[in-house]
């Protein structure tokens, strides 16, 4: 593996227009694309920067938009043995939402929930190794659970995986170490107990944050290509981020927080 079991390595959006989705991440984060066929029909999207792959966009299974699910983006931590891990997640007290599947020659994926039911990807790479690139504008910065049981989230993933947690700049903030991490820096995401004041029916969940040089620019950019400011910009430590909407009803953040 090119990267460490238990780190996140992979994000991907699945949508229910993946050429509005297209025209939007072009704008804001400078992708490009190659759209890849698959055997199941419709193609999958790898987005890239400079060369460099950073994400994945899908279309939505047929009948998903009109029971009502959302465009989302989801996060995808990597293994070394996807159906141990599947065995490993049920025993912790989580359970397998998707079954673990072999993706070509790609990889291997599941789709797993915690005791407080966010879920989260598990790939195992074989092709597709993740991610090439990290925390450079327009990439995956950061993976942070929001979720109203923390109690049950953190041990699930400290067993599942290996994670331990420091406190963050904000009290009650969790961020996530991982070990085997190349570098000084061990931080492999955060965790938090959901906000305050969040729709009882938002299920708990993995977000995900995309670098950006100037936040409040980007919120611009965002509302200007169709998007939506859903969480106003504020600061997380030296930086600033803000939560978005897509064209498509996907949410996610993004961050300018300065290196070094």
């Amino acid at each position: 593996m090119k990267h460490p079991s238990g780190l996140f390595g992979w994000v991907d959006l699945v949508t229910t227009d993946v050429d509005a989705a297209k025209n939007f991440y072009a704008g804001l984060l400078g992708w490009d694309f190659e759209d890849r066929p698959t055997p199941m029909g419709p193609a999958y999207t790898m987005c890239s920067i400079d060369g460099s792959t950073v994400a994945g966009i899908g279309p939505q299974p047929p009948g998903m938009a009109e029971q009502g699910v959302p465009s989302m983006w989801n996060s995808y931590v990597l293994v070394e043995d996807l159906d141990a891990t599947c065995d490993a997640a049920s025993a912790a007290g989580g359970a397998v939402v998707m079954p673990a599947m072999d993706i070509m020659t790609e990889g291997r994926m599941a789709m797993v929930a915690d005791p407080s039911g966010a879920v989260v990807g598990l790939w195992q790479p074989l092709d597709h190794q993740g991610a090439e690139v990290f925390n450079v504008t327009g990439a995956l910065t950061w993976n942070e659970l929001e979720t109203r049981d923390l109690g049950a989230a953190l041990p699930f993933y400290a067993e599942l995986f290996g994670w331990t947690y420091d406190d963050g700049d904000s009290p009650g903030y969790n961020v996530i170490q991982l070990a085997a991490k190349e570098g000084d820096d061990k931080s492999n995401g955060g965790a938090m107990a959901m906000p305050e004041g969040v729709p009882d029916e938002l299920p708990n969940f993995w977000a995900v944050y995309f670098a950006v040089e100037d936040c409040e620019a980007a919120v611009e950019s965002a509302v200007g290509l169709g998007g939506t400011n859903t969480v106003p910009m504020m600061e997380m430590g030296p930086g600033r981020f803000a939560g978005l909407e897509d064209p498509t009803g996907a949410f996610f953040f993004v961050g300018a927080f300065p290196s070094g």
